[in-house]
C-alpha cells in the first residue's frame, strides 16, 4: 500500500542522518564502543556504545563545538582517574533537527543513560516527558526559553546558561544605546526559544522608549526563499530587526536574502547568532550589510577568570582552534556531572547511582557552601567528595549556583557582539557581568 511503502521511505530517510552522525562520532573517538572506524555499525549504533563497565552519560548537541567540549571534559575527567572507581563514558551526539535529537535522546534513555545533555529549549521540551518517566536529568547549556522555570519537570531540568527573561534586556539595550526605536522581531514559527524571545524583548524595548512594529514568523526549517516575508518585515520600515532565527546558518540566509532590499539600519541578534563563527561563515557579502549587526549573549565564559582561561588553553590544545559560544557552558555541564555521580555513589553507597539520585545530589555539588573546586582541578575536586566534603563548584563559565527551578544565580558574563565585516567575524571585545537574579 502507498502508505505502507511512503512510512517506510520516511522512516529510511529519518535513520540515514543518525547513522552517518553515529559513523561521524564513531571516528572522531566517542561513544563506548571503542571499534575502529571501518568497522560495520551495529543495527542499534547507540546501545552499543553503552559500556556496562563504564558511567554511561548522554549527549544530544546541536554543533560540532558542543560535542569536543563534552568529549574533551569526559578525557579531563579520566585522566584524574575517573567516577566511582570507573570510566566516564561520554556518548556525545549532533542531531541536525529536532526530529533526529529526538530519535537520539530516546535510543539514549532506552539504553539506559542516567543523566543527559540536551541543546536547545524546543528539544529539551520534547524530550522531557521520557526523561520525568525514566527519571533522568537534562542539563542544558543553550536552552533559554522561559518555560523551562515553569513546567512540571520533577526538578530534573538544569540550565548552565540564561533565560531569555535576563539576557532579552540587554539585546534590547544594545538597540536603544545604538539609536534604535522601530523594531521588527523575527522568529521561527512554533520554537520555543523565538517565542520566548519576542514575548521578553517587546516588554523590555518598549520599557525604555522603543516600539516593536511587527512580528514575522518564518516556518520552522525554511532555508529559502524568504522573500515573502521580507516583505512583510521591510514594509514596517523597521530601524532595527531582531533576528531571532534559531539555526545560525539559517538566520545567515535571512540576511544574505535580504540584500536587495538595501536596509541601511542594523540587524540585532541573540546568541543563537551572536558570537556564532558558522553564522558569519554563511554570509554571501559582511561588507554589503550597510547597518551592520550586533548582539548581546552570555554564551561565554568570564574572559578574565582562571577558569576559563584553563579551558580555553585546553580546547585549542585539542582541537587547534578557539572555543566556540556554549562551549564553557557545555564543559561545565559535563564536570558537575561527574561530580554528582560521584556524590551520588557516596550518600547512597552504589557504584551504579539512579538517575533520580544523581540529581539529588546536583546543587550539593554546584551550590555552596563548600570548598571551591574547579575543572582545572577535577581530580582533587572528585577526590574532595570522595572524601565526604561539601564542594563549591566554579566553573569555565562563571562561578554560579541553582535556584529552586534549576535556573542559576550568581554574576554572568554578557558579551557585546559587533560584527567585523572587514576581517568576517565577530568583536567580543566587550564583557559585562550581570548578578543574576536582578
Amino acid at each position: 500500500m502507498p502508505s505502507n511503502t511512503n512510512t517506510a521511505s520516511s522512516a529510511r530517510r529519518r535513520a540515514a542522518p543518525l547513522l552517518a552522525a553515529l559513523a561521524l562520532l564513531a571516528a572522531c573517538g566517542g561513544g563506548g564502543g571503542g571499534k575502529d572506524a571501518g568497522t560495520p555499525l551495529p543495527a542499534n549504533p547507540i546501545q552499543a556504545m553503552v559500556d556496562p563497565n563504564a558511567i554511561n552519560i548522554g549527549s544530544v548537541g546541536w554543533r560540532t563545538s558542543t560535542r569536543d567540549a563534552v568529549l574533551l571534559a569526559a578525557r579531563r575527567i579520566n585522566e584524574a582517574g575517573g567516577v566511582l572507581g570507573k570510566r566516564l563514558n561520554a556518548i556525545a551526539l549532533v542531531a541536525r533537527d529536532n526530529d533526529e535529537a529526538q530519535a537520539m535522546g530516546q535510543q539514549l534513555l532506552d539504553a539506559g543513560v542516567q543523566i543527559l545533555n540536551v541543546s536547545t529549549s524546543t528539544r529539551v521540551l520534547n524530550l522531557l516527558p521520557l526523561a520525568r518517566a525514566k527519571g533522568v536529568p537534562i542539563l542544558t547549556e543553550s536552552s533559554s526559553s522561559p518555560t523551562l522555570s515553569t513546567v512540571a519537570d520533577d526538578d530534573l531540568v538544569y540550565r548552565i546558561g540564561v533565560s531569555d527573561v535576563d539576557a532579552t534586556p540587554v539585546l534590547a539595550k544594545v538597540a536603544f544605546d545604538a539609536g534604535k526605536r522601530r523594531a521588527v522581531v523575527v522568529v521561527n514559527e512554533g520554537d520555543a526559544f523565538g517565542a520566548g524571545l519576542n514575548s521578553l524583548f517587546t516588554p523590555a524595548f518598549q520599557a525604555l522608549g522603543g516600539q516593536v512594529v511587527r512580528t514575522v514568523a518564518i516556518p520552522f526549517g525554511l532555508k529559502s526563499g524568504f522573500d515573502a516575508y521580507l516583505k512583510q518585515v521591510f514594509e514596517a520600515k523597521p530601524d532595527v530587526i531582531l533576528n531571532g532565527i534559531l539555526a545560525a546558518d539559517i538566520a545567515a540566509n535571512v540576511l544574505n536574502e535580504a540584500l536587495p532590499y538595501n536596509y541601511p539600519d542594523l540587524w540585532l541578534l541573540p546568541g543563537t547568532a551572536a558570537g556564532n563563527q558558522t553564522f558569519v561563515d554563511n554570509l554571501a557579502n559582511p561588507n554589503s550589510i550597510i547597518g551592520g549587526a550586533s548582539g548581546s549573549a552570555a554564551t561565554i565564559g568570564v574572559y578574565g577568570s582562571a577558569s576559563y582561561k584553563a579551558f580555553r588553553n585546553a580546547y585549542i590544545a585539542q582541537y587547534g582552534g578557539e572555543p566556540q559560544d556554549f562551549t564553557a557552558p557545555t564543559y561545565d555541564i559535563v564536570m558537575v556531572m561527574a561530580l554528582a555521580i560521584e556524590r551520588a555513589g557516596l550518600s547512597t553507597g552504589s557504584r551504579n547511582p539512579s538517575g533520580l539520585q544523581i540529581r539529588d545530589a546536583l546543587r550539593f555539588v554546584m551550590n555552596g557552601p563548600g570548598d571551591k573546586v574547579s575543572p582545572q582541578d577535577i581530580g582533587a575536586a572528585l577526590a574532595a567528595v570522595k572524601q565526604g566534603r561539601d564542594i563549591d563548584y566554579s566553573g569555565a563559565y562563571a562561578d554560579i549556583d541553582w535556584d529552586a527551578r534549576g535556573d542559576i544565580v550568581g554574576p554572568v558574563p554578557f558579551s557585546i557582539f559587533q560584527l567585523d565585516r572587514a576581517a568576517r567575524r565577530w568583536d567580543a571585545s566587550q564583557q559585562i557581568l550581570i548578578a543574576l537574579p536582578r
